[in-house]
């Protein structure tokens, strides 16, 4: 038994031609790493919130990276193995300064899982490399898995982001381009548990309709911005 709306509705998305046209352009179209993408970039993290740095060197950095902990009296941290392959000199240097390094994989027993959270939830603030940053909304692009660990850009109160110049793109559809013809994208599928889009602090408007930083994520983003190639 057929409901004459729903016939109605069939004979239009059965006989009803949709027309396709190219391919929108993109929002922001400029190469990535270049000035004009860096300005944007800069403007959109003013936008949402993130405070950022801009450094010269991968060393000079790293410098600012201790010097903004010191400064603001953070004395354990929480960061991850790829960071750590990716800024090599990065844990040395928390080291020498007298910060706590929090490091590693959890188990994969439930308890001892549940115990090594714990433990990380005491970090104060979390540092990670990114794999990009989209200069039209800001949006700091992480990974998890295999050796990335996706509660340190999350867990801790406040978030530290390491990203070098070229890893700057105009826009998500930009990168997104340039890592499917390479292949990149396929091999970020196949190894990363989680991709983490991050523009700016973790807000919510859900309770009484009250803007509220921090509650599902860190309450500050701090971005290191390095000139120099890695």
């Amino acid at each position: 038994m057929s409901h004459p709306v729903l016939e109605a509705v069939r004979r239009r998305v059965t006989h009803r031609q949709v027309p396709l046209g190219p391919a929108p352009a993109l929002p922001f179209d400029a190469p990535p790493g270049s000035e004009a993408v860096i300005q944007r970039l800069w403007a959109s993290w003013a936008e949402v919130g993130v405070h950022a740095f801009r450094c010269a060197t991968e060393a000079e950095a790293i410098r600012g990276v201790v010097a903004w902990l010191r400064e603001r009296q953070i004395r354990q941290v929480l960061t991850d193995a790829r960071t750590a392959r990716s800024y090599p000199g990065l844990i040395p240097a928390l080291e020498d300064a007298g910060l706590a390094v929090m490091s590693g994989t959890l188990p994969r027993e439930e308890g001892p899982r549940y115990l090594g959270l714990g433990r990380w939830a005491t970090a104060e603030a979390g540092i990670t490399e990114a794999v990009a940053a989209f200069a039209d909304t800001g949006t700091i692009w992480v990974m998890g898995g295999l050796g990335g660990a996706r509660c340190a850009s999350l867990l801790p109160p406040v978030h530290l982001a390491l990203i070098r110049r070229a890893q700057v793109y105009p826009c998500m559809a930009a990168w997104l381009r340039e890592a499917r013809a390479s292949g990149a994208l396929m091999e970020w599928v196949e190894e990363s548990s989680a991709m983490i889009a991050i523009t700016g602090p973790s807000r919510t408007s859900d309770i009484e309709k009250v803007l509220t930083l921090g509650v599902h994520g860190p309450k500050e983003v701090i971005a290191f911005l390095i000139e120099e190639a890695g």
